[in-house]
């Protein structure tokens, strides 16, 4: 014979619940775990039962968490699996949601990648900076290597001149040399490569 529950309360400020054993709180659980068992007041449970329950509810929170991140912009599975880490589920739980999150199509790491490289393009990065963002994203080198070669020299260029025209009228009281020495910089921090930004150069001060 386990404990028994005996009582179970809405908790205030979510859609959880509070669980008394034998007239003491056990634990908060999801109404999805709650449905899944069939618990009741009333209900006798085994040790073993409240393991396999307390293990099922924290998948159901890894995976409603999960859900909310992805919900504010496409993740990497690194980046995921980092964030649950740092909430502190266990290796088991957290497995089973990326293989979950997968099987659901929420979590591609080329999807990612691509979605990833068309936003940093538009917001003027130039590959360096793109590359380094996705190796800090968990990606391995070979998808980076893959992906990267979608953005071409000729778009890359076209991009960092968008970027430079821009920038070049803080630098209108200037001289001509200066001008080119800040602008070459300030495209080299963006992640444009020196080949590139030469061709930039030309284009901008018809060299």
């Amino acid at each position: 014979m386990g404990p028994k529950i005996t009582k179970i309360s809405q908790q205030k400020r979510n859609s959880r619940v509070n669980i008394y054993l034998d007239g003491k709180f056990a634990f908060g659980l999801s109404k999805k775990t709650l449905a899944d068992f069939d618990l009741y007041n009333g209900k006798v449970i085994s040790k073993k039962e409240i393991e396999k329950i307390l293990e099922k509810d924290q998948r159901v929170k890894a995976l409603e968490k999960s859900f909310r991140w992805l919900a504010v912009r496409q993740r990497s599975r690194r980046e995921i699996e980092k964030k649950l880490k740092e909430k502190g589920f266990t290796k088991k739980v957290i497995q089973k949601t990326l293989k979950k999150l997968k099987d659901l199509d929420y979590l591609d790491d080329e999807k990612f990648a691509h979605a990833w490289l068309e936003a940093r393009k538009l917001s003027g990065k130039g590959k360096f900076i793109i590359q380094k963002e996705l190796k800090e994203k968990g990606l391995n080198e070979t998808l980076i290597k893959k992906i990267l070669e979608e953005y071409k020299k000729e778009e890359e260029i076209e991009h960092g001149l968008e970027l430079a025209k821009k920038k070049i009228k803080t630098y209108q009281n200037l001289k001509p040399f200066e001008q080119k020495q800040k602008l070459a910089r300030y495209l080299a921090s963006r992640g444009f490569s020196w080949e590139n930004i030469f061709e930039m150069m030309k284009e901008l001060f018809k060299i």
